[in-house]
C-alpha cells in the first residue's frame, strides 16, 4: 500500500488534476484473481454474464457476477490473458467472491479440479496503481523510456498485456482502463515492487520543470466515478439487485441473453422482456447533496425512490447523485422530492452520465 505517502491535497483539488492532468491511485486492496484450465470459460460463464467464451487475447470486459436469485454478487473486470483469465474484483468483496468461487467449484467442477482442467489463484504479492487523466498515456511512456517496444498508441481501452518494465526490472500486467472516465491504466506489479512503480510515475516531468503526476485519493475517485455515472459495489450494486435494475442489461453478451447458463438467468430474461418496478437514474438538485439512503418521493408526497450515492460535482460545481427509482418517474426531466434531512428538496431526473467519458480507443 502507497498511503504512507499520500499527502491530501484536498477531493476538489484531486478530482480536477485528474480531469486535467494526471492523478496516480493506489488501489491495491482490489483482489486478484486469475483461472487456469480448459474449463475456465465454462467456469467463469455459471456466475458471469459476459461472453468470456468470445473474448479475445488482450482484451478485457466489465462484467457482473451474479448468484441463483438474479442479483450481483460483485462487478468485475475480466480480462482474457491467452492461457489464463485474470479477474480485478472489489476490496470489499474479495474474501467473499473467493468464497464465492470455492463454493462453484466444489458444488459443479470438482470434477475438472481434480483432473487439473481448472485452477484457481488468489494472489496476495500483487499491488494495483492506477495511472488515470489525459496524461497518463504520455507519463506511461515516457516511464518506460525510449525504445520501449510497448505501444500505446495501438492500445485501445479495455487492452491489456504482460509487459516488463525495465527500469523497475518487473513484469507488470498493464491494462488500459479505469474508474475515473479519463483515458488511463491500471498496472498489475509485484508488491515488492510497487514503491518502485509509483516513484518512477511519479518523477517523470515529460519534457516540463516540474513532475506531472500527483497522488490522489480514493475520496476523489468516488466523485470521479459518480460524475461519469459508474457504480460502485455497496451502493448502486448489491445481491438484492439484478443488472437490469442498474441499467447494465448493455454487460450481458449477445449470446449470453439467448442461452443463458449463468446464475439468476430465469429471473434477467423475465425481467428483460417484462420489465423491473425500479430503476437506477441519475439526478441534479440544488443546495446540499442528498446523500446514500435520503428517501424520495412523488409531488404527492408517495414513496418514489431511494437514493444510492450523492456528492457535490467539482466538474458541475452542484449537487449530483443516482437513485434507484420506481418506474416511470425515472424518465429524464422528472422532478421529485429528496426528504433530506427533514427537508423537502427538489430533485430533477438526468441522463447518465452527467460528464461524458474519455476513453482513448486506438485507430483500426
Amino acid at each position: 500500500m502507497l498511503s504512507v505517502q499520500y499527502k491530501n491535497a484536498g477531493i476538489l483539488k484531486e478530482h480536477h488534476y485528474t480531469r486535467n492532468q494526471c492523478s496516480l491511485f493506489d488501489v491495491s486492496h482490489m483482489g486478484n484473481i486469475k483461472i487456469y484450465g480448459e474449463h475456465r470459460y465454462n467456469f467463469l460463464e455459471k456466475m458471469a454474464v459476459a461472453d468470456v467464451k468470445e473474448l479475445k487475447k488482450g482484451t478485457a470486459t466489465l462484467s457482473c457476477l451474479m448468484n441463483k436469485d438474479g442479483g450481483v454478487v460483485d462487478d468485475t473486470i475480466i480480462t482474457n490473458m491467452g492461457d489464463y483469465i485474470s479477474m480485478i474484483v472489489n476490496g470489499a468483496c474479495k474474501h467473499k467472491d473467493w468464497a464465492f468461487f470455492q463454493s462453484v467449484l466444489q458444488e459443479e467442477f470438482s470434477d475438472s479440479a481434480s483432473s487439473g482442467k481448472l485452477k484457481l489463484d488468489f494472489n496476495t504479492e500483487i499491488g494495483l496503481i492506477a495511472l488515470q487523466g489525459p496524461r497518463a498515456a504520455e507519463v506511461l511512456e515516457n516511464a518506460l523510456g525510449k525504445g520501449d517496444s510497448l505501444n500505446l498508441k495501438k492500445m485501445g481501452f479495455l487492452n491489456a498485456t504482460n509487459h516488463f518494465v525495465k527500469p523497475i526490472g518487473a513484469e507488470c500486467m498493464i491494462s488500459r482502463c479505469g474508474y475515473t472516465g479519463e483515458d488511463g491504466f491500471e498496472i498489475s506489479v509485484p508488491k515488492d515492487k510497487t514503491m518502485d512503480l509509483a516513484d518512477l510515475f511519479l518523477s517523470q516531468k515529460c519534457g516540463g520543470d516540474e513532475p506531472v503526476t500527483k497522488m490522489a485519493g480514493l475520496g476523489c475517485r468516488d466523485t470521479l466515478r459518480l460524475e461519469c455515472g459508474m457504480c460502485l459495489y455497496g451502493h448502486e450494486l448489491n445481491e438484492s439487485i439484478s443488472p437490469i435494475e442498474a441499467q447494465l442489461t448493455w454487460l450481458i453478451g449477445k449470446r449470453r441473453k439467448r442461452e443463458g447458463g449463468f446464475y439468476g438467468f430465469e429471473k434477467i430474461k423475465r425481467q428483460m422482456a417484462e420489465g423491473v418496478p425500479m430503476r437506477r437514474c441519475g439526478f441534479l438538485t440544488q443546495g446540499m447533496a442528498a446523500r446514500e439512503q435520503t428517501e424520495i418521493v412523488d409531488q404527492d408526497g408517495n414513496p418514489a425512490g431511494k437514493v444510492s450515492s450523492g456528492s457535490y460535482s467539482p466538474t458541475l460545481k452542484k449537487p449530483i447523485g443516482m437513485a434507484y427509482v420506481k418506474v416511470p418517474l425515472n424518465k429524464v426531466g422528472t422532478k421529485l422530492i429528496a426528504l433530506n434531512k427533514g427537508k423537502q428538496q427538489p430533485i430533477e431526473i438526468q441522463k447518465l452520465p452527467f460528464v461524458e467519458t474519455k476513453y482513448y480507443r486506438a485507430p483500426q
